[in-house]
């Protein structure tokens, strides 16, 4: 299978690069699985459908996929306790992916 090209938002951006180094590496390792495995995320529902969510270790990248372009925008990247509810509260709002 061919590898999805990956667009990350500037917020993301700035999430990775405020990461410890050692949960970085664990976000970037999961970030290739999604390149070469776009579906291997789990679905969210309700207000949040259409979006997919990936375990990094406590964090979660938040993500969709565009199958026509064969691309995955990474939309957020956050820890577990409130990523769900931070992202609900944005979805709103639509974010630029660079």
């Amino acid at each position: 299978m061919k590898a999805f090209r990956l667009l990350y938002s500037e917020t993301t951006r700035r999430q990775i690069s405020r990461l410890s180094p050692e949960i970085k590496s664990i976000v970037r390792s999961r970030i290739d699985k999604i390149r070469s495995e776009p579906h291997t995320g789990k679905q969210l529902v309700r207000e949040l459908a259409g979006y997919r969510s990936l375990r990094a270790s406590r964090f979660r990248i938040i993500y969709k996929i565009n199958e026509e372009n064969e691309t995955v925008e990474i939309h957020f990247v956050g820890h577990r306790k409130d990523i769900y509810e931070i992202l609900t509260e944005r979805t709103g709002k639509p974010q630029s992916i660079a």
